[in-house]
């Protein structure tokens, strides 16, 4: 086997999916964004066009997963900066990469729907179907996206959207495109959506703009999923108000269910999460990698400097001195900040983004990543104790004093937090986020689990 392939240290193979670092400038600056938008960015901008028009990215992926790639992901900055430079790329996956299924990105939308709609029909093979993921960046009315992004961006957004629908609509290709709608939430934007009123505008604007979309589908060439439901800042600092907001959020959702939407169903994205896991909680000790993210599991990220593996596209740039003196400057979230000043951030780069023909990095990175992935009783056992001690200290619902109550929401934090963020906070990905534990314990993860068991009970009474 090859001496860079990330199976090497596997009986069967076990990295099928890569996340590529395919772009290194970005063309906004959001305000929840943890990569500094300075001129730094260029640079590295430059060295990944040039790797990967000379070549190297394409001899990077199969030198390391090879034949077993199965689902590929353009990440970065704004990746349709760079989808045409990938021809060469994608040339001969026939012969290069038989299994490969997936190809998925991230879009602001701010930049011309041909660079998509290139990627899909010119791009991409003529002669090998792909499913192909578009993720929309679009945070609600332009009151919400305008402030996180930039001053009319909103409009932007969507028509960009909608043309590229239309295009794709008119087009010969192959491939089956679908998209959908990603809104993140700040904490400041949380406590808006905590108003019923703003809330309701919130999923009235996503019901017109969907049906304007469908519209723009009119020969359903696109998959398009409908859900627009907030996802929240990670990582964040959250306090017991913002966990307040984050419940009346939740209570709106469920009120405004009612109101009979055209498309959107008004709901919580983590009430759905909880569901789908909660009812197989009794593997949770053998099968733990069904309740995990399959980051730094079955898919790893290739960086930008060749031979570079990151747990996942959320340690892309860590690799670069300038990212850590240009992020200090910048003025990152308190959490991100705290994570540089005191020495996390560095801790994740030299633990966890590493050369893959070193064996014994590799081997090292790989192991940690294992014991997170593979071993569960260590990270409950952790968020357990520090369930009942936010508690008892009232930064919790009384209800978590209460050591089942405290267990389940301990399941709900392993199914939500992110291991990479953990560590730039805590130092450990064993260690819990006591900052997304005082998000959901402070009235949201009770409603939910409450009505998880209503609903399955209704279920057993009409059996």
């Amino acid at each position: 086997m090859n001496s860079r392939n990330l199976n090497r240290f596997y009986k069967q193979p076990v990295v099928v999916a890569a996340e590529l670092f395919s772009s290194g400038w970005c063309n906004l600056a959001c305000k929840y964004c943890y990569i500094p938008k300075t001129d730094f960015l260029k640079k590295i901008h430059k060295d990944i066009i040039d790797r990967i028009e000379d070549g190297t990215y394409l001899k990077n992926v199969k030198e390391m997963i090879g034949e077993h790639l199965d689902s590929i992901a353009h990440w970065g900055t704004e990746p349709t900066l760079t989808t045409k430079n990938f021809k060469n790329f994608y040339k001969n996956v026939k012969t290069d990469f038989p299994r490969l299924k997936h190809v998925k990105l991230s879009s602001n939308f701010m930049t011309p729907p041909k660079n998509i709609f290139e990627f899909v029909t010119e791009i991409l093979p003529k002669d090998f179907k792909l499913n192909v993921d578009v993720q929309v960046s679009c945070d609600g009315p332009a009151y919400i996206t305008d402030k996180n992004r930039i001053g009319g961006s909103t409009n932007t957004i969507i028509e960009n959207c909608l043309e590229l629908t239309r295009l794709l609509n008119e087009a010969d290709y192959i491939h089956q495109v679908s998209m959908h709608m990603k809104p993140t939430s700040s904490a400041q934007d949380l406590e808006l959506l905590s108003d019923y009123d703003k809330c309701e505008e919130y999923y009235t604007f996503f019901d017109n703009v969907y049906d304007e979309w469908f519209k723009a589908n009119s020969k359903g060439k696109i998959n398009i999923n409908v859900g627009v439901d907030p996802t929240v800042v990670l990582p964040g600092t959250y306090t017991v108000q913002d966990g307040k907001n984050f419940s009346k959020l939740y209570e709106n959702q469920i009120r405004l269910k009612s109101k009979g939407y055209k498309y959107v169903d008004p709901d919580s994205n983590y009430y759905h999460r909880w569901k789908n896991k909660m009812f197989y909680y009794k593997e949770y000790f053998t099968k733990q990698r069904m309740f995990t993210c399959s980051a730094g599991d079955s898919c790893l990220g290739i960086g930008d400097i060749p031979g570079t593996i990151h747990p996942c596209h959320a340690s892309f740039y860590l690799d670069h001195d300038e990212y850590f003196n240009e992020a200090k400057k910048y003025g990152l979230d308190y959490q991100a900040n705290k994570a540089l000043d005191e020495g996390r951030t560095t801790q994740l780069r030299d633990t966890h983004v590493v050369d893959s023909s070193d064996d014994l990095k590799m081997l090292r990175s790989l192991y940690n990543l294992r014991s997170y992935n593979d071993f569960a009783m260590l990270k409950i056992s952790n968020s357990l104790a520090a369930t009942l001690e936010l508690a008892h200290a009232g930064q919790l619902s009384p209800i978590y004093k209460n050591i089942e109550f405290a267990k389940m929401l301990s399941y709900l934090i392993q199914t939500t937090e992110c291991p990479i963020d953990a560590i730039a906070i805590t130092g450990s990905a064993f260690i819990p986020n006591s900052s997304l534990m005082r998000l959901f314990g402070n009235g949201c993860f009770e409603s939910i689990f409450f009505r998880v068991i209503k609903e399955s009970k209704d279920v057993s009474n009409t059996k």
